[in-house]
């Protein structure tokens, strides 16, 4: 393989990476010098790939009660399994508390939860053991 062949897949291992990378980046859409509290009941717990998600019912700052996604970030099934999450970790009426970093987007309700954050229940006990998903 010559030089310049190896230079070119380099690059293009390189661009692939930077694409994988910019796909399950959240710089941008949350905002990173804040932080919310949300105490809301369970809409929906979907464990899937590639992203699991999870939508609960809680009041935005008004006091108005909106949906909000919850994001894991880029975390796969696989990641939040590790962690000690399910199919059944959460229940459809279930009051949970909620802590991340809120969307940026004015209009939309998401607060994102990643870094070794998890939801606890509504008495306070973890949901799972916590510890970063990665």
């Amino acid at each position: 393989m010559s030089l310049f062949s190896k230079g070119l897949a380099i690059l293009a291992g390189v661009l692939v990476s930077a694409g994988v990378l910019a796909h399950h980046s959240t710089r941008g859409l949350y905002d990173d010098d804040r932080e919310i509290e949300l105490t809301g009941k369970v809409i929906e717990w979907k464990f899937i790939n590639p992203h699991p998600y999870l939508i609960i019912e809680a009041e935005d700052e008004t006091g108005t009660v909106r949906q909000w996604d919850v994001s894991y970030g880029g975390a796969a099934v696989v990641h939040l399994r590790r962690q000690g999450y399910d199919a059944d970790t959460f229940k459809p009426g279930e009051t949970i508390i909620v802590r991340g970093n809120p969307a940026l987007a004015k209009g939309v309700y998401g607060v994102l939860i990643e870094g070794g954050r998890h939801p606890t229940r509504a008495d306070g006990t973890p949901v799972v053991r916590g510890g970063s998903m990665f």
